[in-house]
């Protein structure tokens, strides 16, 4: 049961015990993590990381891009059949994102943008499939400077060849096919064939594109992490300096420091209800950023966070912002209820970075402790009959809810459950479940006709 994994029936003491050997036993798989391509592809912080700027990542003089940009899943097929890829020990994205770095794209081609084409090209068993929960820029995804038009895909198809390959776009249908040079694939091959085929899928289209259907109930591994937060002094002294600093606490409770008015950073309020979320603020007028740095100027902010030992990942982007989760095992990890880690959100008079600081320092060995989950048709049938309609869902996904352990007050267990984008907004299916959708489509209506 979530919640009691140290509890023994011979009392306190042995709780004490039993924990400290989980923290131990932790600690040392922690080292051999850091130290293997196994589970995790941190983030390579680097110690100037701080001093990252945009003119820097929109040049492409940093790496520091690339380790937010890296795929999340891959697919492969078997019996004719797509299923997602998984493998404990090597990453198959980080292995992709490694290839490329030397890689150089010599030519691109338009190549289709019929929908049975595209799906005809989903469900070829002669590709390794790797996605992007959302659409990034080809600029943006490569050594490629001959693109100028920010053209967009979230799909990468991997043939039985080093010199192309195909990129896709869900969304659009698109299809581009990309000539290259200086990059080997075969690795990367080597390590799809031996991952373990973990569950037959199907790629459904959305309001927004794919998603990925699991085809029948599957159980899903529950992890558990030691936690920490930095302090409230840690990010005002990053983001706003040291000296002119001015601080304000509102009647609420909540405390906002202020550097020469053009910076502030809302602190969360430091009781039982915490819930670690801040808001830094860089008043910056200016036009919005097209797409390609938007999705580049993004990176600096997260970078100027200092959040540490993250596994951050590009997660999703609308028209505005641009936002980052947590990605452990391939699978987002979704803060108080439907939260991601950092959201950036651009306007012509402000740029505003929304942030939770939470650190999953040391995972917790895995004792055994499943999560079933339905198929993604009986998901989306409950839904329905709670009024959440299949044509307002824009995507699917399985992420992973956080949730305190009862037994330690810094351990949380991440468990698996389906998790709905529908009217530009991510919720739980149980969250939308409870939902009333009358009322609720009523507000949304009323909300946007204010806006206009």
């Amino acid at each position: 049961m979530i919640g009691m994994k140290f509890k023994f029936k011979f009392g306190d003491l042995f709780l004490g015990i039993g924990t400290a050997v989980a923290i131990i036993l932790s600690i040392v798989l922690w080292i051999f993590i850091m130290t293997n391509d196994q589970r995790f592809s941190h983030i390579a912080q680097s110690p100037h990381s701080s001093s990252v700027n945009r003119d820097q990542l929109r040049n492409r003089n940093t790496k520091d891009l690339y380790d937010l940009y890296i795929p999340t899943n891959s697919y492969g097929f078997k019996k004719g059949h797509p299923y997602r890829l998984y493998d404990s020990k090597k990453n198959l994205p980080f292995e992709f994102s490694r290839s490329l770095k030397n890689a150089k794209v010599t030519k691109t081609v338009d190549v289709s943008s019929s929908r049975a084409d595209y799906e005809k090209l989903l469900n070829n068993p002669n590709f390794i499939q790797l996605t992007y929960p959302d659409e990034i820029t080809l600029r943006l995804f490569a050594n490629y400077n001959l693109d100028k038009r920010n053209r967009e895909f979230n799909r990468i198809f991997i043939p039985n060849s080093n010199s192309w390959l195909y990129l896709g776009n869900d969304k659009t249908n698109q299809v581009y096919r990309l000539s290259l040079s200086g990059v080997n694939f075969n690795r990367l091959r080597k390590y799809a064939k031996n991952a373990k085929y973990q569950s037959q899928v199907s790629f459904i289209r959305m309001k927004s594109g794919y998603s990925t259907f699991y085809d029948k109930s599957y159980d899903w591994k529950v992890y558990s992490y030691i936690t920490n937060y930095q302090s409230d002094s840690f990010f005002v002294n990053r983001l706003l300096g040291t000296s002119g600093v001015t601080s304000r606490t509102s009647k609420d409770g909540q405390t906002t420091y202020s550097l020469n008015y053009s910076n502030r950073l809302r602190v969360p309020n430091a009781d039982k209800s915490n819930d670690h979320n801040y808001l830094y603020t860089n008043y910056e007028k200016g036009r919005i950023p097209n797409v390609n740095n938007r999705l580049l100027d993004s990176v600096y902010y997260v970078y100027n966070l200092g959040l540490t030992e993250q596994d951050l990942r590009f997660f999703d982007a609308d028209k505005d912002s641009v936002s980052y989760v947590n990605n452990i095992e391939g699978i987002p990890v979704f803060l108080n209820e439907h939260d991601v880690q950092v959201n950036t959100k651009f306007s012509t008079g402000a740029i505003n970075v929304a942030f939770n600081s939470i650190n999953f320092q040391i995972p917790v060995p895995f004792d055994g402790e499943t999560e079933r989950l339905e198929s993604t048709d009986e998901m989306i049938d409950r839904l329905a009959t709670n009024g959440l309609r299949k044509d307002d869902i824009e995507k699917v996904i399985i992420g992973f809810k956080v949730e305190k352990d009862k037994s330690n007050n810094s351990l949380v267990n991440l468990v698996p459950a389906y998790f709905v984008k529908a009217y530009g907004e991510w919720k739980s299916a149980d969250e939308w479940s409870k939902q009333d959708m009358q009322i609720y489509r009523s507000n949304k209506v009323a909300v946007e006709r204010e806006a206009k």
